[in-house]
């Protein structure tokens, strides 16, 4: 009787040769927890509350949801691996004075009380894998920098932190991430004549590739906050170069970043010297949308600005033998606070998994 069970729960824990195995999980970003401004806040801005606190319930609807049968059909995966979050988790550390650090200190408890980081902790049931943004503080030295740089001792899944202890890399089956802050550049301190600091994060990451994946054809995908096709003064051109040149050594089925708030969601693709759709022996690149930046505006209080929003729910297919390999991107979007929502679009490019 014990072995019968015994080898049941063998067969239903593990795929059977030749089934398909998927990895699903959320990339977000840039949900940007606004405090109210005050010396000792104790809520957030009326629309930052609205837009993140109905975000963390949708996320948590969204399993084995249906999906519409334009974007393919079927459902979304019961089981999630994790959450993506890129960049910018609060609004007030690239700012100074005033009432500025008890506004991004009560907003980082905010952001860690919703998302938490193992799953079991926060109101999000999934590990998550933030890193900073400029609003968390553009040279990486902040409080907040300093509580990821503690998240990540204990962050599921994380074989791999960088010396300085803030850019790391996990695994999630055949499926290799890395995550190097703001942008990957090398030094620790920014460029003369440019805006960000890298915190040595391209180190990181060539040091990671090559004893993490070196070549065993593993897929890769690489998160940070700015996106690669911004201005240089942002991601300075020397750095950007040996971003392009240490992806291109690798399986890198993806780029996902944050920043830029563009909605809906969408994605690019990228040859090392160009930004374009379907290009050739390009990199995809993803830009999630924010999932909260929504605040009260100014100028007409009692209105907001910011109320569209997006996500990705993507899923990693590792098909018998290599033929069938993917990668599927969808796109969940709103256009007023996550009041209302809907899938979006789709994306999906053959990869190749070993």
């Amino acid at each position: 009787m014990h072995r019968t069970i015994f080898l049941a729960l063998i067969i239903t824990s593990f795929p059977l040769a030749g089934e398909t195995r998927r990895y699903a999980f959320f990339i977000t970003g840039d949900p940007q927890y606004l405090a109210e401004k005050s010396p000792q806040p104790t809520k957030l801005d009326p629309y930052s509350e609205e837009a993140n606190s109905r975000f963390v319930t949708i996320l948590n609807e969204l399993p084995g949801q249906p999906m519409p049968e334009r974007l393919g059909g079927g459902h979304t995966a019961k089981t999630i691996h994790g959450v993506i979050v890129t960049g910018d988790l609060v609004d007030s550390f690239d700012k100074t004075g005033g009432h500025y650090d008890a506004m991004g200190k009560y907003e980082w408890s905010r952001y860690v009380d919703d998302y938490g980081l193992t799953g079991k902790d926060g109101k999000i049931p999934w590990p998550v894998y933030d890193l900073h943004g400029n609003h968390d503080g553009p040279q990486g030295n902040t409080f907040i920098t300093d509580a990821l740089i503690e998240r990540n001792k204990t962050r599921p899944h994380v074989h791999h932190i960088s010396s300085n202890g803030l850019h790391y890399s996990w695994d999630w089956g055949p499926l290799h991430g890395v995550s190097v802050g703001m942008f990957a550049g090398e030094g620790e301190k920014r460029r003369e004549g440019h805006h960000y600091a890298a915190r040595a994060s391209l180190e990181f990451l060539r040091k990671d590739l090559a004893e993490k994946v070196g070549n065993s054809g593993r897929p890769v995908i690489v998160s940070c906050h700015l996106h690669p096709n911004g201005p240089e003064y942002d991601w300075p051109a020397e750095d950007l170069q040996g971003f392009w040149d240490t992806l291109t050594k690798y399986n890198v089925v993806a780029l996902v970043h944050g920043h830029t708030h563009g909605s809906p969601p969408s994605k690019l693709t990228w040859d090392g010297k160009t930004f374009g759709r379907d290009l050739p022996n390009s990199i995809d690149v993803f830009n999630p949308d924010d999932s909260g930046a929504a605040k009260t505006d100014r100028r007409h209080p009692g209105k907001a600005v910011g109320i569209n929003h997006g996500l990705l729910y993507a899923e990693l297919v590792d098909a018998p033998g290599t033929q069938n390999d993917a990668l599927v991107v969808r796109s969940y979007i709103t256009k007023d606070n996550w009041a209302t929502h809907s899938w979006h679009t789709r994306w999906e490019r053959a990869i190749s998994i070993p």
